[in-house]
């Protein structure tokens, strides 16, 4: 991390008693002893019917849902124009699909999943992945605006309310004891900031961790009795020079004091880090816990840039969890954008499903290095500012929704599909050729406050987020998406 980008989110405020003392040595496998929930944001709008598809049959009716839902969706699957009959849709469907059924049971579920996406089936296999249809933010279609609503949690917020907290920070505050937000990304987004004077987001709470490997401000190791260029090279030397300074200085000015104390807490945690972590990757760079081959391949030279930044992301997300009890980072939050899908919707979308579902992609890897524990600890919520349009525009691409779904996954999810995926009011839209949307009959801040309640603690939710509204879907008790 940089010393500005650090001092520029204000991370790290609270005293040296944030970050509790070390395990002697990391274990094979990671384990969380805390709840804890992962926030990944899907920036674009993500089809996930494209995603889930509703299941057809070889000699399905032409006036039933899947065909209807087929025959609008044939551009946005790829199908070609001479193919675009029953024949065409079963072949792409068998294809490129693999049924489901309800979880623990031989019951269909009535739709299929991207052959791809082989962890993400196995979790609904286990009956870890819940399918929340429905839902909504924001109903502009602005990207900027619906983000927004979707970081807050708030389907209150405005165009312009920058100022509010994010949903991750008002939970982590909500929890107390020290808890921060870890942000993954590149920058913390929005629903990180937790809430500071007046109200008014703050980034107080929030850890940036871009690169979980480079934590540590520049200090210089050296062997006592080493070679005199060691002892005093310009590094080590201001270390040393800035540590025995701030201990020393006492600040009259509240702002001089700040800074010197992130500069202390910064030092502090970047050594803790480094002591349990090693420097470098591998062990061959001096790593006491290595990255992971397989996730080091992720974000390996030649890939494409958005894959790359996803693979840093897994890497980030698998240091920071092996850290949990140096961090107290009960949220986290990631990112993957590039799911705007107006043209040639198929071949975007499915390559970035490949990167964040597949079987030895990100989220699978990180997957594996967790135990039972760490598994029934991790609650991973994943959505999109807003879904996508019925059926495909003239560019094979689909536009912007309003409703869509949001995936909840965890060994403590109780798996299955909540909200109706496919009404009957559908059909008539289908039927008269129109673009409309997934109809939004849940507010986002009934699941996300569902989540909180499950990390803190029962009512939790309530004071984090504003459900006394009644947008929620008739049949749809939030409270049940937790075994």
């Amino acid at each position: 991390m940089q010393r500005r980008d650090f001092l520029r989110f204000g991370l790290l405020a609270g005293g040296l008693s944030a970050f509790p003392g070390l395990v002697p040595s990391a274990s094979a496998a990671v384990t969380l002893a805390r709840r804890s929930v992962l926030s990944i944001t899907l920036a674009g709008g993500p089809d996930f019917r494209h995603l889930f598809p509703p299941a057809i049959a070889a000699n399905e009716a032409s006036d039933s849902y899947a065909f209807r839902w087929w025959a609008a969706r044939a551009a946005s699957q790829g199908i070609d124009a001479a193919q675009r009959n029953r024949d065409g849709y079963y072949q792409r469907y068998s294809n490129a699909y693999q049924p489901l059924n309800r979880p623990g049971t031989a019951t269909p579920a009535g739709f299929g999943i991207l052959a791809s996406c082989g962890w993400l089936k196995q979790r609904w296999d286990a009956g870890e992945l819940a399918i929340v249809h429905n839902v909504v933010g924001a109903i502009s279609r602005d990207h900027a605006h619906s983000l927004l609503v979707m970081d807050h949690g708030d389907r209150s917020s405005g165009p312009i309310d920058n100022h509010k907290p994010g949903w991750g920070g008002r939970l982590a505050a909500a929890l107390g004891s020290n808890a921060r937000v870890a942000a993954l990304t590149s920058s913390p987004r929005a629903m990180c900031l937790g809430p500071g004077a007046g109200g008014r987001a703050s980034a107080e709470l929030v850890i940036g961790l871009a690169n979980s490997r480079k934590l540590a401000l520049s200090e210089k190791p050296y062997t006592p009795g080493g070679p005199a260029w060691q002892v005093a090279s310009s590094d080590k030397a201001l270390s040393l020079s800035l540590k025995a300074y701030y201990q020393a200085k006492r600040f009259s000015d509240p702002a001089l004091a700040r800074i010197a104390n992130h500069e202390k807490v910064l030092r502090d945690l970047g050594s803790r880090v480094t002591a349990r972590l090693g420097s470098g990757e591998t062990t061959a760079s001096g790593a006491l816990v290595e990255v992971p081959a397989a996730i080091r391949a992720l974000y390996a030279d030649g890939l494409p840039w958005k894959s790359r930044y996803w693979g840093m992301q897994a890497r980030n997300l698998h240091d920071v969890l092996t850290l949990s009890d140096v961090l107290n980072t009960p949220v986290l939050s990631m990112d993957y954008g590039g799911w705007d899908t107006h043209k040639a919707q198929q071949a975007d979308i499915e390559a970035n499903l490949d990167d964040l579902f597949a079987s030895g992609k990100g989220l699978d890897l990180v997957w594996q290095q967790l135990d039972q524990a760490a598994r029934d600890n991790l609650v991973i919520v994943i959505y999109g500012e807003f879904g996508r349009q019925l059926a495909a525009n003239g560019d094979a691409g689909t536009d912007h929704g309003r409703g869509n779904a949001v995936l909840v996954i965890g060994g403590s999810v109780k798996g299955g599909v909540y909200g109706m995926p496919f009404p009957d009011r559908e059909l008539e839209l289908f039927g008269r050729n129109l673009n409309d949307d997934i109809l939004g009959q849940t507010g986002i801040e009934h699941v996300l406050g569902s989540v909180a309640d499950w990390v803190a603690g029962g009512g939790t939710g309530n004071s984090v987020f504003n459900r006394s509204n009644s947008l929620i879907e008739a049949g749809f008790n939030p409270s049940l998406l937790f075994a």
